[in-house]
């Protein structure tokens, strides 16, 4: 996503987004210190009142969870129909990208969707992390050992059996034009985690601000680096040709690239989770706000195995039918990326701190500037969901 930008434009920002990213993470776990709230709902209630659509935010959440939500299944349809296909041990109608969406969210992301301490998912963490630092090094080995190399050609185009041949055509170190605005939609939705800060915030031990903050800042420079790393080491090898999985890119013989789908595929999956309870939350929200209107009660409890179940099926049928993640993932990243990740964000905090401390007080002041992020991400919707259109023209 991208092509046409410069290398230096590029890792700029990953940089930039990432570090703004992480500062609008730690104001929702501001946010949620201040005024004790649990849920991303009850922040904006605290900020703006039960008058001004707090519906809203759990449906930006919802959406953009169901739309995270297709575009991991689609990677993992990717990945583990490539995998069987390479085994020679499954026929053919079985390895199938759909065949692998269904059997997955039937057998495997379900019961993880059904868990509901996200904090026992913490070893799984660690497993999918080790996952993702495999794909990594092996996406540098392949952008240095010359085996997709064009000239002389190297031993993985031998064949024609790769997806797309390597292409430098728009390769450079400093252009900047408007298709790095696809960029910056895809990285708004690769920075996000924003719909589940609240739960993290109550589920961190010892929990304040500082300490929410380390771990914050961790986390997005962990992130950042993979990114850079694996974007830089993707186009250095494949250049415009990379598709929006860029494991599809490697051919289906190497071996090594086997091993990297199996680890990308683990590690979604052990992300998933993340992503459906983000997804169960905000329609429960949703679903008692309007029962509250229409009936006078304010909280009714919905069957969970139901709701997950009605989440995979749904979101697996759309996953079925997009056959490239990479528009689902500018088109998302664009409108309701930015919204959770730049807009909400710095709105709550700054009206939260100038409800507590007053319009004329330093402490206001001195946060203020955090509104300039809501036209910032104003202004990635309307630009990124357009470059995002035109590139699918």
């Amino acid at each position: 996503s991208g092509s046409g930008t410069g290398w230096v434009p590029s890792v700029l920002l990953v940089f930039l987004l990432a570090y703004a990213a992480c500062h609008t993470f730690t104001l929702i776990g501001k946010s949620c210190e201040i005024t004790g709230s649990r849920t991303f709902r009850d922040l904006w209630i605290s900020a703006f009142g039960h008058g001004c659509s707090p519906w809203a935010v759990d449906l930006a959440i919802f959406i953009q969870t169901c739309l995270g939500s297709i575009i991991y299944l689609g990677l993992m349809g990717d990945t583990f129909s490539s995998l069987m296909t390479l085994t020679g041990v499954f026929p053919s109608f079985l390895c199938h990208r759909s065949v692998a969406i269904i059997a997955l969210s039937t057998f495997v992301l379900w019961p993880l969707a059904m868990i509901r301490d996200l904090s026992s998912l913490g070893f799984t963490s660690i497993l999918g992390l080790v996952a993702v630092l495999y794909t990594v090094v092996f996406v540098l080995v392949r952008a240095m050992d010359g085996s997709y190399a064009i000239d002389p050609p190297g031993k993985f185009l031998q064949d024609d059996l790769i997806a797309a041949t390597p292409s430098f055509d728009q390769s450079s170190y400093w252009n900047v034009d408007l298709s790095c605005l696809v960029l910056v939609s895809n990285l708004s939705l690769a920075f996000i985690a924003h719909y589940n800060a609240p739960t993290y915030w109550r589920e961190l031990r010892n929990a304040n601000s500082a300490r929410f903050l380390r771990v914050s800042r961790s986390s997005y420079t962990i992130l950042m680096v993979i990114y850079i790393l694996v974007m830089c080491g993707g186009y250095a090898t494949f250049g415009d040709s990379c598709y929006g999985n860029l494991l599809r890119n490697y051919h289906p013989h190497d071996r090594l690239a086997g091993f990297a789908r199996l680890s990308t595929g683990l590690s979604i999956i052990f992300g998933f989770p993340l992503i459906a309870n983000g997804a169960r939350e905000s329609f429960t929200s949703l679903y008692n706000a309007a029962y509250a209107e229409s009936i006078g009660s304010h909280h009714r409890n919905l069957p969970r195995a139901k709701l997950v179940t009605v989440f995979l099926v749904i979101t697996s049928c759309v996953a079925i039918s997009i056959d490239d993640v990479k528009v689902a993932a500018g088109l998302s990243g664009a409108t309701v990326g930015s919204f959770l990740v730049y807009i909400c964000p710095s709105l709550v905090y700054v009206t939260i701190v100038r409800k507590r401390s007053g319009p004329e007080s330093l402490e206001y002041k001195k946060i203020l500037r955090n509104i300039l992020f809501v036209p910032f991400g104003f202004g990635t919707v309307i630009l990124g969901v357009s470059m995002t259109i035109q590139h699918m023209v």
